[in-house]
């Protein structure tokens, strides 16, 4: 299993090779939005990003949907009415996102299962298999 990936490498990272965009978010808002450019749009190059190659593999499968065409993440955001605040919680979600999608489901170890299982299952089969024969015909025998 590969370890962690450190949100301060990953954040720096962002910051030097990130792409970032501005434009107007529009909705309710009045005069801030139609004259502001607060919407801010975070694109990563998922080849820049420092974790290993699984971990990219990784990152390609599970946020596939947030990846452009040229291979890049994107993130936007246009809640708050300033655009300082907005590119914060645009880097801060886009830092979330790729720790969520290198961090590796644990490996479930099999066991076996219980009495009290084996019990409830037996009983389950043979109430069923009571169920069946009350539907067949008499046998001649009978």
């Amino acid at each position: 299993m590969t370890r962690p990936v450190p949100g301060a490498r990953v954040r720096e990272a962002i910051e030097r090779h990130g792409r970032v965009s501005f434009s107007r978010a529009g909705g309710p808002g009045g005069q801030n939005v139609n004259a502001v450019s607060t919407q801010v749009e975070v694109r990563m190059p998922v080849a820049r990003i420092p974790v290993s190659a699984r971990q990219r593999d990784l990152i390609r499968q599970r946020l596939a949907t947030r990846l452009t065409a040229d291979d890049c993440l994107r993130v936007a955001a246009r809640r708050e009415r300033h655009q300082a605040r907005n590119r914060a919680l645009a880097v801060d979600r886009l830092v979330e996102l790729i720790i969520d999608a290198t961090t590796e489901d644990p490996r479930r170890v099999a066991t076996r299962p219980g009495a009290g299982v084996r019990r409830r299952r037996r009983t389950e089969r043979e109430r069923l298999s009571g169920k069946k024969k009350a539907r067949r015909r008499p046998s001649v025998e009978d």
